[in-house]
């Protein structure tokens, strides 16, 4: 007789059989009974409550029963296996029977009763934990009792299903917890085909009677109620409310363009009486300090100065806000000298606490470069000294070192004071380190102390982008100070972080910003990184460079070099202070040299394409002047021809004073013709072609009956004639016939007169 196989081991969906000893198998076969019982023994109403888990509940007993058959099966065959060894065993005579393998042989009459004895015995193996599967054979009683035991929990877990049932059709609306069931279902869950079961069944809801039809609903009654409830929110937040509400409907009407000066005025006196009394309140809030600014800006003279009023006694308070602040910016402008005096002496004894605070830093900015008198900007430094307790508000003392020098007792406590300050302002990176207070005290630091001990501020300042600086002067020569006291690598990083923000322009043209450029020359050992970053955007930006008054210092400072025809003597001394602090290997002749071979070239040929922008005014004329200084070659040819052409053309005139003159005749273009002729003699030396040649060349007889005619472009001619260049002089003389030195003779004014004498000479 042969056990048949589920069907689920038929197919497959069991894994692989584990390999057991007996003892193992026993274990395994309690643990499956256990579950089974736990099954049986659940709550009724979770299965009453999901059907679905009861169906999956039945699939996985279906599953645990066939293992439970599959693993009977081979204890089955293992024990046949030993009923046979112990019959040879018992037919060897003369042979001593193991007595671990058979202590008594049971008597059977056939083999079929034998077989059906054995089979009893696998039905049951579960419950059975002994090391020998042939002491059954000993103990048919334990079979029996195991069967029984079986039997009950089988019948127990029919009885706990058809309950469930019961409950299903008595229940179906029930809710029971949830937490039970789920624990149940990953129980159950074992294979892929249950899981898909499950989640095709998981959204849908327990009965279809419950979906009703929804009604639409009414949005327009919606929309209100949640109108009203915002409004109703709005009140209990705002005690004045509806005054807001009005002012803003008045504001409306003021602040267009459309509206009429008369009903302005009457609007603006009506939205003045609304806000009067809730001004102070009114400051912090977005909506409504817009309301204040427009009110400082539109009204007249008398609100103005009521607004003003009304608020002083606020501002260090409003400073803090960032709305609020705003309508203190408004106050400072539209206030007067007495109004705004009172408003700077309110903010006395708290100028440090403001300007280290991120809203109110830019306001007090304002306040010291715009609207503070002298007297009020010392005041505001000796603040941030940690010095105004023990100066007492002394008018003369102006500068740090002026400080320290008048307190000598308390010299040191001033200065940990002052190095405590700026620690905070550095950490204040974005408020505060834009300010000139803060770069006023940091410049007059390092500058009492020479750059000693400044190490660590230095590296902490290194950091910060170069546009936090050049905002003022004193960041400015901050910023050139942190550069010459920097490595090689950290000049570098500078470089690089100048062309990251594409700043090369803004620091070129703004008032103190070229500083830095010019200091980077300077220091910068590494010159094929400037040709790289710094070179291409002057190049680039070359017009609107060269426009700016600081931007054609740049360019000129490139060209020739500390030159003091171009630069201030003060200038100069500044730039020399670095020479000092400066750590650089190349010599600054050699670093000169290789930079105005990066830019000649370019320049130059700006000046052959474009000749006309040159020549524009006397100002650009000058910076054409010191191009062509430092030019050489062919270039240098090139542009001075395009000069030279573009010049004796009677067609090209300048303006000056609203009137159309002569390129030759302009005042200032004269006078840069005659310092590029003065250079010829260098020029000459050089083996060069000078500008002189190249003017009297392209001169002819007509151009020079107008020249004769006009007094400027005489003493050009006198300017060539003593420039001692005989090719020059020659072609000159040549065109002097004596029809031209009969209309020369005609002329009154002084340079005919001069360029008489010198051509009989």
């Amino acid at each position: 007789m042969t056990l048949k196989r589920s069907s689920s081991a038929k197919k497959g969906n069991l894994k692989k059989k584990p390999k057991l000893n007996t003892e193992e198998t026993n274990d395994y076969t309690k643990s499956q009974t256990h579950d089974l019982e736990m099954i049986g023994s659940g709550d009724e109403q979770e299965f009453a409550q999901k059907p679905d888990k009861l169906k999956t509940a039945k699939k996985s007993n279906d599953l645990k029963l066939s293992k439970l058959t599959e693993l009977n099966e081979n204890s089955f065959n293992k024990t046949r296996k030993n009923i046979k060894l112990a019959e040879k065993l018992e037919n060897n005579k003369g042979v001593k029977k193991p007595k671990s393998i058979l202590r008594k042989k049971p008597k059977l009459d056939n083999t079929e009763e034998a077989t059906d004895y054995t089979k009893s015995l696998t039905d049951d193996l579960e419950m059975i934990g002994s090391d020998d599967e042939l002491e059954l054979v000993h103990k048919p009683d334990k079979i029996k009792m195991a069967q029984k035991s079986n039997d009950l929990k089988l019948s127990k877990l029919n009885e706990n299903i058809n309950r469930g049932k019961m409950k299903l059709v008595e229940k179906p609306e029930k809710n029971v917890g949830t937490k039970k069931a789920k624990s149940l279902q990953n129980k159950s869950l074992s294979t892929d085909s249950e899981n898909n079961l499950l989640k095709k069944t998981k959204g849908k809801s327990n009965s279809t009677n419950d979906i009703k039809a929804t009604e639409k609903p009414n949005w327009k009654e919606f929309k209100k109620e949640k109108q009203e409830l915002r409004i109703k929110r709005k009140q209990h937040k705002c005690k004045f409310y509806e005054t807001v509400l009005k002012s803003k409907q008045l504001w409306e009407k003021v602040r267009r363009d459309d509206c009429p000066k008369e009903n302005k005025d009457v609007l603006l006196n009506d939205l003045f009486k609304f806000s009067k009394p809730h001004l102070e309140t009114m400051v912090y809030s977005h909506d409504t300090a817009r309301i204040v600014q427009w009110m400082l800006k539109l009204g007249t003279p008398e609100i103005r100065s009521q607004v003003i009023n009304e608020l002083m006694k606020h501002v260090p308070k409003m400073l803090l806000s960032k709305y609020a602040c705003l309508c203190v910016k408004n106050m400072l402008k539209q206030g007067d000298a007495e109004q705004r005096k009172i408003i700077i002496n309110s903010l006395k004894g708290k100028f440090y606490a403001l300007t280290i605070h991120s809203n109110a830093a830019k306001i007090m900015d304002l306040i010291y470069t715009t609207y503070a008198t002298p007297e009020q900007q010392n005041n505001m430094m000796h603040e941030l000294y940690g010095a105004s307790s023990i100066l007492c508000d002394s008018a003369n003392i102006l500068s740090f070192a002026d400080v320290l020098k008048n307190s000598p007792n308390t010299k040191d406590i001033i200065l940990a004071k002052t190095k405590d300050h700026i620690k905070k302002f550095v950490l204040k990176q974005k408020s505060s380190m834009q300010t000139t207070l803060v770069h006023n005290l940091i410049y007059e630091y390092v500058l009492y102390t020479g750059g000693k001990d400044c190490d660590e501020l230095f590296a902490s300042l290194k950091e910060f982008p170069i546009e936090l600086f050049y905002t003022s002067k004193s960041g400015c020569l901050l910023a050139m100070y942190i550069i010459w006291s920097s490595t090689p690598k950290e000049k570098k990083s500078i470089l690089k972080q100048i062309k990251t923000t594409s700043s090369t322009r803004d620091l070129a043209t703004s008032e103190y910003g070229y500083l830095i450029l010019l200091s980077l020359f300077d220091c910068v050992d590494d010159t094929v990184l400037i040709k790289k970053i710094i070179i291409p955007e002057i190049i680039n930006n070359m017009d609107t460079i060269a426009i700016d008054e600081y931007g054609r210092r740049v360019i000129l400072y490139l060209v020739a070099w500390r030159d003091s025809s171009y630069f201030h003597p003060q200038d100069i001394d500044l730039l020399k202070k670095g020479d000092l602090i400066k750590e650089c290997k190349k010599d600054d002749d050699l670093r000169v040299k290789e930079l105005i071979n990066a830019v000649s070239d370019h320049f130059l040929q700006h000046i052959q394409e474009n000749p006309k922008f040159w020549l524009s005014n006397g100002s650009v004329a000058m910076l054409l002047l010191g191009i062509l200084k430092s030019g050489s070659g062919e270039k240098l040819k090139g542009a001075m021809t395009s000069v030279a052409n573009y010049l004796v053309d009677p067609d090209n005139t300048v303006l000056e004073k609203d009137e159309k003159i002569a390129v030759y005749e302009h005042a200032g273009l004269h006078m840069v013709f005659r310092k590029i002729i003065g250079h010829d003699q260098i020029l000459e030396k050089n083996n060069e072609t000078t500008f002189s040649e190249i003017l009297s060349a392209v001169i002819n007889k007509d151009i020079l009956k107008s020249w004769i005619k006009c007094n400027r472009a005489c003493f050009l001619i006198v300017a060539m004639m003593e420039s001692n260049v005989q090719l020059a002089i020659k072609t000159l003389k040549s065109l002097f016939g004596t029809d031209m030195m009969k209309l020369l003779q005609k002329q009154t004014f002084s340079g005919a007169k001069v360029l008489a004498t010198k051509l009989k000479s």
